[in-house]
């Protein structure tokens, strides 16, 4: 279903956690997250918390079938749906006044990909025992 849609609509699923780092708090949002364009994405974004705002050290994040938001594609690669992203972005001021972005980090595959992995062995295995159970099929038997 993810594969359908992952051409039309954002959509992302994972975990925010929280910590303290001097001089400003981390916000890192650890995702897998198909944002629109026909990718699967697994990696992170980070983000500066102002340093009086209260953290969740764990929060469960979510969005299903939004808007789409597609990456700009850099590369041949990325057209073809292979991401590499490594960004970070230095603080306007420090400390922050309000959340802002440090870093993210996504690696993707063309979304077909892990479906075709996932299923191509069940597939491969059924095959095979289909094989080995068809009579006349790999017979080693003789006439005597």
């Amino acid at each position: 279903m993810m594969w359908a849609t992952s051409y039309g609509f954002y959509t992302s699923v994972g975990i925010d956690t929280d910590r303290r780092a001097e001089p400003t708090a981390i916000e890192a949002h650890v995702r897998v997250r198909w944002p629109g364009n026909g990718a699967f994405l697994v990696g992170a974004d980070q983000f500066r918390l102002p340093p009086d705002q209260p953290l969740d050290v764990l929060d469960l994040g979510a969005a299903f079938f939004r808007e789409p938001r597609r990456p700009a594609p850099r590369s041949v690669w990325n057209r073809m749906g292979f991401w590499l992203i490594h960004e970070e972005f230095p603080p306007t001021q420090l400390p922050v006044r309000s959340p802002e972005r440090a870093v993210a980090t996504w690696l993707g595959v063309p979304s077909w990909l892990p479906v075709l992995l996932t299923g191509i062995w069940p597939f491969l295995a059924w095959r095979r025992e289909r094989r080995r159970k068809t009579p006349g099929s790999h017979s080693t038997d003789t006439a005597q």
